[in-house]
């Protein structure tokens, strides 16, 4: 009888999702206070975060997560990139791209406008039906 014993390596896995903690996100665009959170195999020791290829956190605690506010960057397309180790120093890397906005203050002023331009239209309508009112009262009375 033959017998043998192999050892089998295996990268980690790593996937992220965004949480939005306190700010605005709208498709690729991204605003105020975020956590990067990750999904990672049991085997993971630690987890290094990047933006634009510069190490912002090396968290040693799973569950492993970091929180950013895009404020403290400039405006524009920027790379999160998370890279994950096992005890083995094998990796696992994800990469996404978000577009770090100022605040929407355009989209916010437009929906404002919607909201009066809205409520004025009522109101001109009320004022009409009930001067409409009055002056049906008027004609049946008179």
């Amino acid at each position: 009888m033959l017998s043998f014993a192999a050892t089998v390596k295996a990268a980690p896995s790593l996937s992220l999702s965004f949480y939005k903690d306190n700010g605005y996100g709208m498709g690729n665009d991204i605003n105020g206070l975020w956590t990067v959170n990750t999904h990672v195999s049991q085997d993971v020791s630690f987890v290094d975060f990047y933006v634009d290829d510069q190490l912002q956190l090396d968290d040693t605690s799973a569950p492993f997560s970091w929180s950013f506010n895009t404020s403290n960057y400039a405006e524009g397309l920027h790379a999160i990139k998370a890279v994950a180790y096992n005890s083995s120093n094998e990796t696992a890397t994800a990469v996404t791209e978000r577009n770090f906005v100022g605040f929407p203050w355009g989209f916010i002023a437009e929906i404002i406008g919607v909201i009066a331009v809205g409520f004025a239209v009522a109101l001109v309508v009320s004022v009409y039906r009930i001067k409409q009112a009055a002056k049906r009262k008027r004609a049946q009375m008179g």
